[in-house]
């Protein structure tokens, strides 16, 4: 029997949304909040936190720095990197022992090394990216407490400081770098939204990416069948993909106003929980072959994801690369994590990255 579309949730004291069409109602209406310091719940220490978060701003703050922020991805924008991704990929793969754990090694170092060519930041600001990831994650979490609020403070602070000389130089003296082009634009953002971007980049573009690289591989190793489907057509099976193992489980949002949704009175100051994951599989399980279902794994509406073109670059990239240059690739073992808003591994160890003989 399938679940309601919009059902209230006693333990958790929230609205779990389900349908397709109620999801991308709350999505996209006006009436939302995506602040995390407004729920009935809500952490004192949530309102510590530093300003200047795209994801957690709502207009009209969100609305200026999206206008800022969106020529630096455009496709055009996103296309030009594409040299230097799949210089990336190739680079990580081809240092890989035989058996590894595919998640650290592959699934991780290629986003944060993508992220760092970005902000130009060298090797030690990738290792710093690396570093800081865990606790910044975490924030994303609706059950986060305070101990891990503060540490994913701590951490927020840890990158602005790293990158605050950085800052300051590239407005001495701009370089093709993406810290440049945000300050390079008129009437632009603060120094304050600059380092928060950068904190976004790390936790939306690194770990996402990293979940949809790993949790395909997965399923793909599970159902080899499916691979000649992805090397035939790497672009429409990531989108396929993104359907079934997209990297975000559920997204937050509070009722500014009150609503009508399936029938039922959401009242303003309640919490909703839009359960992406379950809207994408209700279309069916993992199909290659079929063509492209709509989705919500980049969510949709003024928060959808600013840097989907990059996320679906990578993973065209590196996942048919994967399995081209390994085709005796086999799991030996992985974890789920255990987390509310991502849909993502622990491990993914391999064996068999014997490369294809050329």
């Amino acid at each position: 029997m399938c679940a309601e579309p919009v059902r209230w949730d006693e333990p958790s004291a929230t609205w779990l949304v389900s349908g397709h069409e109620e999801a991308a109602a709350v999505l996209r209406g006006v009436g939302w909040s995506s602040n995390p310091a407004l729920r009935p719940d809500a952490p004192a220490e949530l309102r510590e936190m530093p300003p200047g978060n795209l994801l957690f701003s709502d207009p009209p703050d969100h609305t200026r720095m999206r206008r800022l922020l969106s020529p630096a991805f455009t496709p055009r924008a996103v296309e030009s990197l594409r040299p230097r991704i799949v210089e990336i990929v190739e680079a990580v793969l081809t240092g890989l022992d035989d058996e590894t754990d595919l998640l650290r090694e592959v699934a991780h170092l290629i986003p944060v090394a993508v992220i760092a060519e970005l902000l130009d930041v060298g090797e030690d600001g990738a290792e710093l990216l690396l570093e800081l990831t865990p606790p910044l994650v975490r924030l994303l979490e609706p059950d986060a407490d305070g101990d891990a609020i503060v540490a994913g403070t701590a951490a927020t602070t840890d990158l602005a400081m790293f990158l605050a000389p950085l800052i300051a130089e590239r407005r001495k003296r701009p370089g093709a770098d993406f810290i440049s082009a945000m300050l390079a634009v008129p009437d632009g953002l603060t120094e304050a939204e600059v380092a928060a971007t950068c904190v976004l980049l790390l936790t939306a573009g690194h770990e996402t990416t990293a979940g949809l690289i790993a949790g395909s591989v997965l399923a793909l190793l599970g159902d080899p069948g499916q691979i000649p489907l992805l090397l035939a057509d790497p672009t429409r099976a990531v989108e396929e993909l993104l359907r079934v193992e997209g990297p975000i489980k559920r997204v937050v949002r509070v009722a500014v106003t009150g609503h009508e949704l399936s029938g039922r009175r959401i009242e303003a100051g309640q919490t909703v929980q839009v359960l992406l994951q379950d809207v994408n599989r209700a279309q069916g399980p993992l199909d290659l072959s079929r063509d492209p279902l709509p989705h919500l794994a980049f969510g949709s509406g003024i928060h959808y994801c600013l840097g989907q073109a990059l996320a679906r670059m990578e993973a065209v990239e590196t996942l048919p690369r994967l399995f081209t240059d390994f085709p005796g690739m086999s799991l030996t073992g992985h974890r789920r994590r255990d987390s509310l808003t991502f849909h993502a591994l622990d491990e993914l160890h391999v064996a068999g990255l014997h490369r294809k003989p050329t």
